[in-house]
């Protein structure tokens, strides 16, 4: 059968008003309903952006509260609340890093009432562990609904897989190759130049000669977390942060990036002083660049001191109430610049 214009074009047609009505019932009915659960960081960028002079975004760091704590309160109602004549909410989703915290961000709307956001910065989600985390293709799932692409495709584009999701397994097999081959770089000198070097070379033995098992496996995990040095041409978190500035900058927007602290007390006393050199290296990398690049940098790598950390038995950024206060005086600080409402 031969198709003739005549008989394509109603088809066309047909094809294109289902797909114009599709998308803008989506828009209408569907869309804002399904970020709160599926997308829920633009779903509170929407909710806020028109109420709040400063956006705080974050992860778990934000809202993590110690079993003893007797303030509850996050780190941005604690920098909110010190604020004068200025408003300030944060929007957080645990394990997210500035890989997708920068969708959000390209949605911010210029002509809102946002001028000024704090982004999380953290030092681990620079190092391979995170990078090859197994929740990155669940976070990638729900990165499709932050693209600035039309909400139907973005839906579609989650629901039929047309997102980059590497399994677990992959995963796990390429943070085990970086631990063994990938060389560590610093301006000092460094005992050992990759993670499993330098990890094994650490045994802690108890008096009747046996291994010391929690100690040597909470040693062997701040070297795994923190035995890296930044490589700023392959690092997908500095092309993230990058793009961060340049977006903030076609918006007008004052960026801040807020860089948590590390307990460098535990990291000093259970692996040795270079660990804690390697962490501060990584940290004047990232201060200088990103200063130079216009931003500001609170530097809060070691602010927080080490007992005021939650977990004991791993590397963490969440901290107690006293952690949290200190990280939010130091945001506090560095927001004095805002602009008060009249």
């Amino acid at each position: 059968m031969q198709w003739s214009f005549k008989h394509i074009a109603p088809r066309v047609l047909a094809i294109t008003v289902t797909v114009f009505v599709s998308s803008w019932l989506y828009n209408k009915v569907f869309w804002i309903p399904e970020l709160k659960d599926q997308g829920p960081m633009l779903y509170n960028l929407i909710e806020y952006q028109n109420h709040n002079d400063v956006l705080y975004f974050g992860e778990s760091s934000n809202y993590w509260v110690a079993p003893e704590d007797a303030d509850k309160r996050t780190i941005s109602d604690m920098i909110n609340d010190s604020l004068i004549g200025a408003r300030l909410s944060g929007i957080q989703v645990p394990a997210y890093h500035a890989g997708m915290f920068l969708p959000v961000i390209k949605h911010i709307n210029p002509n809102s009432r946002v001028k000024h956001i704090v982004v999380t910065m953290n030092l681990r989600s620079f190092d391979k562990p995170w990078i090859f985390s197994t929740q990155e293709g669940a976070l990638l799932r729900t990165r499709c609904f932050y693209y600035t692409t039309p909400p139907l495709y973005n839906r579609l584009c989650a629901t039929l897989g047309y997102y980059e999701n590497p399994s677990a397994e992959l995963q796990d097999e390429k943070m085990l190759e970086a631990f063994e081959k990938d060389s560590i770089k610093a301006n000092f000198p460094l005992a050992y130049t990759t993670v499993n070097a330098w990890k094994n070379s650490i045994a802690y033995l108890n008096p009747d000669g046996s291994t010391n098992e929690e100690k040597q496996g909470l040693a062997h995990h701040y070297v795994k977390a923190y035995a890296f040095s930044i490589d700023t041409l392959n690092n997908p978190r500095i092309r993230d942060f990058d793009e961060i500035v340049n977006v903030c900058k076609s918006k007008n927007i004052k960026v801040y990036f807020n860089l948590l602290s590390e307990n460098t007390q535990w990291a000093d006393s259970l692996v040795g002083k270079e660990l804690s050199m390697l962490m501060r290296y990584n940290r004047d990398l990232l201060v200088n660049r990103y200063t130079n690049q216009g931003a500001v940098v609170i530097d809060n790598l070691e602010a927080v001191p080490g007992k005021h950390f939650g977990e004991k038995n791993w590397t963490t950024e969440h901290y107690d109430q006293t952690g949290r206060a200190i990280i939010a005086k130091n945001v506090c600080k560095a927001l004095a610049s805002v602009p008060r409402k009249k």
